[in-house]
């Protein structure tokens, strides 16, 4: 095999599908990228077994062929080379790869392509959506996800197929992330499914300038294609803890409009001296004001206040400022809305303006009303 490449390009393509190469040494051949060449065309493939990826390459083929070789250290060496100087890539004897740019000649000991896991194609029906529309239903809800392994069910997007709209959920014991987008649903069979963690952050990467992407289900896979990349996933199998929906209360006691921006940084602000194992801090709101502030014995006492643009009702709540400043960076407004029913129910936060995006956090109790 002989191929060329322009720096850009192979490091673009590298960086793509690197992510899911597995660093684990189980099975040395899951660390290594699948270079093959044929009918015109180059790709490169990787996979952990969980996740897979393959990903066209812009490039010339002098001569078609197939090699593995290690992801991270044909990157490591594609990154560091002069980007105006053309990049070759050729199989030599015994399964070892020889690249060279200008005066620098680098050979890596590869693999048979024998051994690399096949990959589903794309073939068959399933339904298309906006690239843009399926980055920030992820973008809103992915940082909410449990990374508890034995909250397995939750380590992962789930996404709710309605018959108007697909609702986009991820959750841990103390908050949670909801995102409405297009309807997905095609069949009865199907009323939803759990997309992994590590899956979901890779569609985010590879798909983030795709102006359509096709998704298709199979048996206990999902695969996300545009037309220049496949994306694999194993489906967490299980049934989705469905309570979520409770959490979303009918209506509220009160509700403050605020700038985001000035909240997220008071609150940031405010958390420097909350204690490091519960990050507490107190939110009172009232009509002309909402008041962060923090006491730790330790550490010292923080507070500051926000002015609201619009407030009714009065609350104070203990909450986790760690978890709090993640919904306030993800929300993609100006402003945002804090809705509340009392000390002891979830807080709602919402974009103001866009019903489709809510997120909810739980309370923490306070041992008593800071100085």
């Amino acid at each position: 095999m002989e191929l060329s490449f322009e720096k850009d390009e192979l490091l673009h393509a590298l960086q793509t599908v690197q992510g899911v190469a597995s660093g684990r040494n189980t099975l040395p051949i899951l660390a290594n990228v699948l270079i093959r060449a044929e009918n015109g065309n180059i790709e490169f493939a990787t996979t952990d077994l969980e996740v897979g990826i393959r990903f066209k390459v812009v490039g010339t083929i002098q001569e078609e062929g197939t090699i593995t070789v290690s992801a991270k250290k044909l990157t490591d060496i594609v990154r560091e080379l002069p980007g105006n100087t053309p990049i070759n890539l050729v199989t030599t004897a015994n399964y070892r790869v020889e690249i060279t740019c200008g005066d620098g000649v680098y050979k890596i000991i590869g693999l048979s392509d024998e051994d690399f896991p096949q990959l589903p194609s794309a073939d068959g029906e399933g339904v298309t959506i906006d690239g843009e529309t399926l980055c920030s239903v992820i973008r809103k809800t992915e940082f909410a996800a449990s990374t508890e392994e034995f909250r397995y069910l939750l380590n992962g997007l789930f996404f709710n197929l309605l018959e108007n709209r697909t609702e986009v959920v991820a959750m841990d014991s103390h908050y949670l992330a909801l995102a409405h987008g297009p309807i997905l649903k095609t069949s009865d069979d199907v009323s939803g499914f759990i997309v992994p963690l590590k899956a979901v952050k890779e569609i985010a990467r590879t798909f983030a300038n795709s102006s359509e992407v096709k998704i298709l289900l199979l048996k206990n896979q999902i695969l996300f294609a545009d037309d220049n990349a496949t994306l694999m996933a194993r489906l967490v199998e299980g049934e989705y803890d469905m309570r979520y929906q409770s959490l979303i209360p009918e209506s509220y006691e009160g509700r403050a409009i605020v700038s985001k921006e000035a909240i997220l940084r008071a609150t940031r602000r405010v958390a420097l001296l909350s204690n490091p194992k519960s990050f507490a801090i107190s939110l009172e709101i009232n009509p002309e004001q909402i008041r962060i502030s923090t006491e730790t014995p330790e550490l010292g006492e923080a507070h500051e206040t926000v002015a609201v643009e619009s407030s009714t009702g009065n609350v104070r709540m203990g909450l986790d400022a760690h978890r709090l400043t993640e919904i306030f960076a993800h929300i993609e407004t100006e402003s945002l809305i804090l809705e509340f029913s009392g000390e002891f129910s979830f807080l709602t936060i919402k974009p103001i303006g866009d019903d489709e995006h809510m997120c909810f956090i739980a309370p923490m109790r306070l041992a008593s009303a800071p100085h």
